[in-house]
């Protein structure tokens, strides 16, 4: 197998990568960090943005291979992850617009919303990839 031949997985593995260091910057970053913060977060987050896209596009691809369970089950957790990524949009504002004292409350928000879209995009993925496998001779 040549290094062309990389499959999604390896696109995958590294996102999770760069989401469990991103997790762990994060709590290290003190408030006077916060640009170097803010720098790592929007590099991961339009990582994560062009890798739901694939999913999508996955899932488009798949759509008429699927049961209707599968479509259904892997249409809900898109937006799940869709939702989970909305709710670290909106703390990545706050910290983005946080002052040094309110830095704290705002990073550890942040964490916890990065913690859900990241465990929602890991089930999607697995989701994803089950459905694709159950073609329609299943109801």
């Amino acid at each position: 197998m040549s290094s062309k031949d990389s499959s999604p997985d390896s696109s995958v593995e590294s996102l999770e990568q760069e989401t469990r260091e991103l997790g762990e910057a994060l709590q290290e970053y003190g408030s006077g960090q916060k640009e170097q913060a803010e720098d790592s977060i929007n590099k991961t987050l339009s990582a994560l943005d062009q890798r739901i896209d694939e999913l999508e596009q996955q899932l488009s691809d798949n759509w008429d291979d699927m049961s209707d369970t599968a479509r259904d089950r892997a249409k809900k957790s898109l937006e799940s992850l869709r939702e989970q990524r909305a709710r670290v949009q909106n703390w990545y504002q706050e910290l983005k617009e946080s002052s040094a004292s309110a830095w704290e409350r705002a990073r550890k928000g942040f964490s916890e919303a990065y913690e859900a879209l990241s465990e929602q995009w890991s089930d999607t993925e697995k989701e994803l990839d089950q459905g694709a496998d159950k073609r329609s001779d299943s109801i």
